[in-house]
């Protein structure tokens, strides 16, 4: 009977490790696709706090043919913050990709963003790629890689 249970408990022990580690992989690219999208969001506010909440400190942002520090982009955000009393931003994310390996992940996306400032909406749509590195167990964004595809005025 000891037997018996204890097999059981093995059998029972090794397919939760198999169903965890099945899942295990789904819910980090999830995670690391969560930040992508929480920092677009904070884009999308304006807030330079939350935005640098999902960066390393040593992040670089390459965007039209520039390379930006978060500073760069701080600087653009408190800008717009200032010059632009309707700024308003949707994004919508088509996930092409996630590779995660140890503490770093790689993701490749289409960022297609509606886009409003000074009473002008513009639609917007990149390609984008964005590697992350794991620190004290939080996913940040370390390089972001922006590919502009198209701008289309929108008729108000």
């Amino acid at each position: 009977m000891k037997r018996k249970i204890a097999t059981i408990v093995i059998v029972c022990s090794f397919l939760y490790e198999a169903v965890h580690a099945q899942q295990s992989p789904l819910t980090g690219q999830k995670k690391v696709q969560t930040v992508v999208v929480g920092f677009f969001d904070a884009l999308a506010e304006l807030s330079v706090q939350k935005a640098k909440a999902f960066c390393t400190p040593a992040v670089t942002i390459l965007e039209s043919g520039k390379v930006w520090t978060f500073d760069s982009l701080a600087l653009r955000i408190i800008s717009t913050k200032e010059k632009v009393t309707d700024f308003k931003r949707i994004n919508q994310f088509e996930f092409i990709e996630t590779k995660l390996e140890k503490q770093v992940g790689w993701i490749s996306y289409f960022n297609n963003a509606a886009i409003t400032a000074s009473g002008k909406t513009v639609r917007v749509k990149w390609l984008e790629t964005a590697i992350l590195k794991k620190i004290d167990n939080v996913w940040r964004i370390d390089l972001l890689h922006s590919t502009e595809l198209s701008r289309t005025p929108q008729k108000q």
